[in-house]
């Protein structure tokens, strides 16, 4: 590759350190830039409820510190919001009009909080934990709080309910067969969930919907379809993630739910790729294109973009478990194959 090159990643998460470690390893003298809307280095994401319950403090949640950058010459640009891509041009702008010019570029922008549309209006009073920042925003209020209602249940809300209780937190979670998207709950999996989670002191409402949120002295009163009123402390949304790539649309990039790649995290447009849970990769399997969660599979896409930027030709694959156990239920982990029950 030629000495001036340089890579643009978006995005701080385990696929964008991971194609940035890569390229750095093989490529000693090209120009490396990560951008990070969030303001700290690489952190481990799945470890934010443990960190809320004290169980990890703030340097064991850090996968890597500042002087991993500079011993590996990597530009690391915190707390800078991507605006749009120009695409023709090859140029990143922040949302300052910063101009950042690209040989190739990745967007490994991961995922955000989803709001479903019928709760937009009661935004103000739904609290996420996706984020460092947003645990940093709610951290010391969860561990005042005592009585909690949790709307939906993906899976980091499972993680976050367990939290609560060990916590011996009182919860109510008004469970949302959609809340798993991109995964589907049957009828016969949320019955066994509301079993399992009834059985550990969880306050279960199912088939039901919020009908009102009102925020009053610092408390919020709930109140369902059904006629259901709850007095709580904090109120939690947790409906699945959507890919952040909002600042990707309008450039010609192929957008779905994701970035649509190939088997080699290639889009439609030269020299941009994109990998981790912000992509929708395809498989020639099922003809479609699909999503895989979970650490292991965005630091193989990592992987395999690092070395395609590099002029090779790999394929990804899925790694890791193919279930999570939620409650008693499998749930998957990737579309990449027809997984069988096991």
């Amino acid at each position: 590759m030629p000495k001036n090159d340089h890579y643009v990643i978006i995005g701080n998460g385990p696929a964008g350190n991971n194609v940035a470690a890569f390229l750095r390893e093989n490529d000693k003298d090209a120009r490396i830039t990560i951008i990070s809307d969030e303001n700290i280095p690489f952190y481990y994401k799945p470890g934010l409820t443990r960190y809320i319950a004290g169980d990890l403090t703030a340097s064991e949640l850090m996968v890597k510190g500042l002087s991993f950058y500079r011993e590996k010459n990597i530009r690391l640009r915190l707390g800078q919001k991507v605006d749009k891509i120009d695409s023709e041009r090859k140029i990143v702008f922040l949302n300052h009009m910063e101009e950042v010019h690209y040989t190739q570029l990745v967007i490994a922008s991961g995922s955000r909080a989803r709001v479903l549309p019928s709760m937009r209006s009661y935004a103000a009073c739904l609290k996420h934990i996706t984020t460092y920042n947003q645990v940093m925003e709610f951290k010391d209020q969860i561990q005042a709080a005592n009585e909690f209602f949790v709307f939906g249940g993906d899976l980091v809300g499972f993680k976050f309910i367990n939290m609560l209780r060990k916590m011996n937190k009182q919860v109510f979670l008004l469970i949302y067969p959609n809340a798993f998207w991109p995964f589907n709950l049957t009828d016969a999996m949320q019955k066994t969930i509301v079993k399992n989670l009834s059985r550990n002191g969880v306050n279960v409402l199912a088939n039901d919907d919020i009908s009102q949120i009102v925020e009053n002295e610092n408390r919020y009163q709930i109140l369902t379809e059904k006629g259901l009123e709850k007095h709580v402390d904090l109120v939690f949304s947790f409906n699945g993630l959507i890919p952040s790539v909002d600042f990707a649309k309008g450039c010609g990039l192929d957008i779905d739910h994701g970035i649509l790649v190939n088997e080699r995290m290639q889009t439609n447009v030269i020299d941009i790729y994109a990998c981790g849970s912000c992509a929708q990769i395809y498989n020639p399997k099922i003809n479609s294109y699909t999503t895989s969660i979970g650490w292991p599979n965005a630091v193989a896409q990592g992987e395999v973009t690092a070395m395609n930027l590099l002029g090779d030709h790999r394929v990804i694959e899925p790694v890791g478990r193919k279930y999570f156990d939620l409650e008693g239920v499998k749930i998957k982990t990737t579309w990449w194959e027809k997984v069988e029950d096991v």
